[in-house]
């Protein structure tokens, strides 16, 4: 009986962990956590939609050509061309964001844009990606710019 409650206490406690982190995390806006689309949401939105439409349009392009190409897919087809579709999309939201960054940076600062490009959490190959994209966009100027 003994092994069971401190078994029970271990899981409270480590759940008990858990929750505090979960309300830290909600809680980042007072520790000091950078959220663009909390302090430009004008901008946040505009940018869903430049992502957006631009990979949805590709999709529905290809969808329509495969079902001219191939009016009954089997289950081959289907597995084949579904990670082409996920790169398509991806390709397609990266297009729509470097359009909106051309677009945006005549009438946004350049340090507000950096924040949706250079700053948040950090994913290995897309926060290379975005990086660069954000350099080619402003040239040399990089270096100058402030997260």
């Amino acid at each position: 009986m003994h092994v069971l409650s401190s078994h029970r206490r271990l899981i409270y406690t480590s759940l008990r962990g858990a929750a505090d982190q979960m309300k830290a995390d909600r809680n980042s806006r007072e520790i000091g956590a950078r959220l663009p689309c909390r302090e430009h949401p004008a901008l946040c939105l505009s940018l869903f939609a430049f992502m957006f439409i631009p990979a949805v349009a590709a999709e529905v392009a290809l969808g329509r050509w495969l079902t001219q190409f191939m009016p009954h897919p089997g289950l081959v087809a289907i597995l084949c061309f579904a990670p082409v579709m996920a790169i398509l999309f991806i390709i397609g939201m990266l297009i729509g964001a470097t359009i909106w960054l051309l677009v945006m940076k005549r009438f946004v600062h350049e340090n507000v844009l950096a924040t949706f490009f250079l700053g948040g959490p950090r994913v290995p190959v897309f926060s290379n990606l975005c990086s660069k994209i954000f350099a080619w966009s402003y040239g040399q100027k990089r270096r100058k710019t402030e997260v």
